[in-house]
This record gives structure tokens, sequence and C-alpha cells, in this order.
């Protein structure tokens, strides 16, 4: 006779997918069904148990004190699982799985990407790697589906419910993401070399009143436009959002137009071999962005240890944050 608490794994992924997300429609979305369907499981979970594991309203989904209790074990349990499947898979001699990397375009030209990419295709060849170059949001999204494997990711670390709570901010990343953080930039202002502001080494901000300044747009999100927008508001700089308001086409377009242009730090601009712009700190901001290579939740792809395993060994400094530790 079935105990009245075993319970099949399907039904225990919904457990656990809708714990992590606890937005019916998302976990519904990770599931690759529909939100009907995912409330019957979740009621067959509940109904087997004995007890309710999440409180419900109209507006919000939370765990209860024995969800709660039996997230934990959950997830270690879906671990195992799929690390049996992958066990019968190399048994069965069949392939492993493509690794899927996630990479936005604008990283092209950080010297970190190209370190990591270019360490790993010489020390693995033949290993099969698709680098997708999504926006960082869509890759965000691949991730939580156990659809990309691993992905360098730009910005500033905040709460899951943060994340969704913007849905146009591209540079930030969900902080539940285990990550393996390759640097940190701190947010300056790129200065023309001719410009009387290129003579400070840290910028007042009463040196900003009535000049322009190319300011990053609204897809950079709160935590980055925050700061920025109060340091260089009270300065009395006149924020200029350019046609193209991402990062490198700020920069762009204050070269062009020789004015102070807000820099995250990471397109190489600046620096003692640019010819014609400097990048200074302004007094009274402190922003910093991460770069950090992020893993897929859950137990993930084993085929993509390896990529991360020579990230560990390009970056020996690295900080590990999360599941990652």
């Amino acid at each position: 006779m079935e105990r009245r608490d075993a319970i099949e794994l399907r039904l225990l992924r919904a457990f656990v997918v809708l714990a992590e997300e606890l937005n019916f429609g998302r976990a519904a979305e990770r599931l690759h069904m529909t939100q009907p369907a995912l409330s019957a499981q979740i009621r067959q979970v509940e109904t087997r148990l004995g007890f309710s594991l999440f409180e419900r309203s109209t507006r919000r989904v939370a765990l209860t004190a024995q969800g709660a209790a039996l997230l934990p074990p959950a997830q270690a349990l879906m671990a195992e699982s799929g690390r049996f499947s992958e066990a019968v898979a190399r048994a069965q001699g069949r392939r492993e799985r493509r690794v899927v990397f996630g990479a936005a375009l604008y990283t092209l030209e950080i010297r970190q990407r190209q370190t990591l990419l270019e360490a790993f295709f010489r020390r693995y060849p033949d290993r099969p790697l698709t680098v997708s170059p999504l926006w960082q949001r869509e890759v965000v999204r691949a991730l939580l589906r156990d659809e990309a494997d691993l992905a360098l990711m730009l910005g500033v670390p905040v709460p899951l419910d943060q994340w969704h709570a913007e849905p146009i901010a591209e540079v930030m990343f969900p902080d539940t993401l285990p990550r393996m953080v390759l640097g940190e930039a701190r947010t300056e202002l790129l200065v023309p070399m001719e410009s009387p502001l290129a003579a400070y080494d840290v910028i007042p901000p009463e040196a900003l009143r009535d000049l322009p300044v190319a300011m990053v747009g609204g897809t950079h999100g709160n935590p980055i436009l925050g700061p920025l927008r109060g340091v260089l508001g009270r300065a009395g700089a006149r924020l200029i959002v350019p046609p193209e308001p991402h990062a490198i086409g700020v920069e762009r377009y204050g070269r062009q137009f020789r004015m102070a242009a807000v820099s995250l730090g990471w397109f190489n601009t600046g620096e003692a071999s640019d010819p014609d712009m400097v990048r200074r700190p302004l007094a009274g901001l402190d922003l910093t962005t991460q770069l950090a290579l992020v893993r897929a939740p859950g137990r993930g792809n084993p085929a993509a240890e390896p990529f991360w395993q020579e990230a560990r060994l390009q970056f020996p400094d690295a900080r590990l944050v999360g599941a990652a530790e």
C-alpha cells in the first residue's frame, strides 16, 4: 500500500520551484505548465502530507512554517535525483548535454570575458559550448528555467523580488544565484582631458554645478540610478540622457560632445592608453558594480563544471557567494 507521505518527484519539483519563486505565474513558467495545473499539483502534495505548505492570498504567496522546514531537504532530494539521472546517462553512454554560457553582447570587450573564454577553448577545444548573446535579463530567465548553465553578469546583485519588480532593468541580477565575483568597479565620471574636471584627483560635487553630464537611462535600474541622481542632482549638474542611454553609448556620447559622462568602469575607457578621456571618482558617490560568473540554481549541468573550474584557475582571488561557496 502506498504510504500517505510518499511524494512523486514531479510533485516535489512543483513545491520546490513555487517555494523559490513565491509566484504562481513565474513558477508555472519555469515548469512549463499552466497555473491551474501547478495549483492542482500543490494541492495534491498538501493533501498527501496532511498540512499546508503555502499561505495564499490574492496579493502574495508565502511559505508556512512547515513548508519552510521542508524546503532545504526537498531541494537536496531534487539535486540527488538529478545526479542519479546523470549517472544513468553516463552508464548508458549518452553524450553530455551541451553547456550554455550566457553573456550579453555588451560584455564582448570586457577583459575577464576574453580571458576566460580563451583559456577554456585552449584547454578544452572539443568540449561542446554555446555562448548565448542574449540581453542579460533574458540570460537570468534562462538560468532560472534551467535553459542555461552559466552566465556572465554585470551590475548590482539585488533580491529576487526587486529584480522582478523592475522588469526593464538590465544592469542588475538576483542575489540568490550562486556566483563567483571576478571583479568590482567603482562608478566614476569619464571626462575629456581638456576639461577642468580632469585636474581633480577626486571631483568635488560643486565643480559640476550647471555643467552637462551624460547620464545612463532607465534600464540600469534603481540601485544604480538612485545614487547617481542623488549625488549629481544635489551637485546641480545638468543631466543629459543620450539617444543611446546604455553605458557604452553614454561614454561614447561624452567623448563625442566633450562632456563628462557616467562610467561604470568596465569598457576600457579613461585608462592610461585612452588618447583623450580620463576617469575620475566623484566625491560622495559610493557605487560599485560587479562582474560575476553565475551558475544556474539547483543541481545544474555537470558538464559545466570544467568551465567553472577554469574560472577558478584564471581568477584565483575571485570571491564565491551563495551556494557557490
